[in-house]
């Protein structure tokens, strides 16, 4: 059994890609989104490039989950990078080890502000054409977060998914001291009071293609990245992601009015993205202060700022709307 060390570092990925690849990288450069795995950037000294995905040894089940979805959703028309080498045996390597395609591109976030409106409105269609797709796939037996079709589901309702979304934002903000936890109440109320979460059908959708997760190359889609499980619920809660991504990075908000274009939800489906849009909101406020799997916290004045500003607009549309 190799040694237990808890976090994954430059030198374990160069070790490893070395022994995957047969060659030894030339240059090993971690991803700097990402608040759960180790995500590096492979170049060997022959050209060949790669993502290698390294984890700590108790988020095992996230890596399988990431295996699992590959396989059945790339068969599918998921444009998922090609996974080129998985050791989930913790036997030969100290961490789970997936390596993958290098997909040509950025994330969607890094060339928004370059990117046409015609370029996005063509993204927006695509992505949805795909959603529609994972949307097909058998219903849920449970609702939330699962690493395969079979689950295990985190809930047995979709009221229980929201509300277990805002009690951990309560306490991740508890945690760091730096928002008011009171926040959240009106918050819990405005889901309390919504009969529709009680009417979400166990739908299978793709929950975190937003600003990032989505790759871009010479401004078309270049595939999809970090899939490790569907969200069985409701699709709406992608919208609502995507519009508090824009809003929370000062980005133009077109994007987000064209994936309502698509969609053309009705004035109770509204009410459920601005509630959505909401419980976004105090996530993001949620990981003010929190560390995850980087060297440090800082917190940004003006982001916070901007988190609480978009807090109160949201706020009160919710509370216009939520009867």
């Amino acid at each position: 059994m190799p040694e237990h060390r808890a976090d994954p570092t430059a030198d374990d990925a160069t070790e490893i890609a070395a022994a995957i690849m047969g060659e030894a990288p030339q240059s090993v450069a971690r991803f700097p989104t990402g608040s759960s795995h180790f995500v590096f950037d492979i170049e060997t000294t022959g050209a060949r490039r790669a993502v290698l995905r390294l984890a700590r040894r108790e988020d095992i089940e996230a890596a399988r989950g990431a295996v699992y979805w590959s396989r059945a959703l790339r068969p599918i028309g998921v444009p998922l990078p090609e996974m080129l080498h998985a050791d989930l045996s913790l036997t030969r390597y100290p961490f789970p080890v997936v390596l993958l395609e290098r997909l040509q591109g950025d994330d969607l976030g890094s060339v928004y502000r370059h990117l046409s409106h015609d370029s996005l409105r063509v993204l927006a269609g695509r992505l949805g054409t795909i959603q529609g797709v994972v949307n097909g796939l058998p219903p849920g037996r449970g609702f939330g977060y699962a690493p395969s079709q079979d689950g295990p589901f985190t809930s047995r309702t979709w009221r229980g998914v929201v509300a277990a979304s805002l009690a951990r934002s309560r306490a991740r903000i508890r945690s760091a001291g730096i928002v008011d936890e009171s926040l959240i109440d009106p918050v819990e109320a405005a889901a309390d009071r919504f009969g529709y979460l009680d009417r979400v059908t166990a739908t299978p959708f793709l929950h975190d293609i937003t600003t990032k997760n989505v790759i871009i190359h010479n401004g078309h889609l270049s595939g999809i990245v970090d899939v490790d499980d569907l969200c069985f619920g409701d699709p709406l809660l992608l919208v609502a992601l995507i519009r508090m991504a824009l809003l929370a990075h000062g980005l133009d908000r077109a994007y987000f009015d064209m994936w309502i274009e698509i969609l053309r939800p009705d004035a109770e489906q509204r009410s459920a993205i601005d509630l959505y849009t909401l419980q976004c909101c105090v996530d993001f406020m949620g990981e003010l202060g929190q560390r995850f799997n980087r060297s440090d916290a800082l917190v940004d004045p003006a982001y916070s700022a901007r988190l609480r500003t978009l807090y109160d607009d949201l706020l009160a549309r919710v509370e216009a709307g939520v009867g």
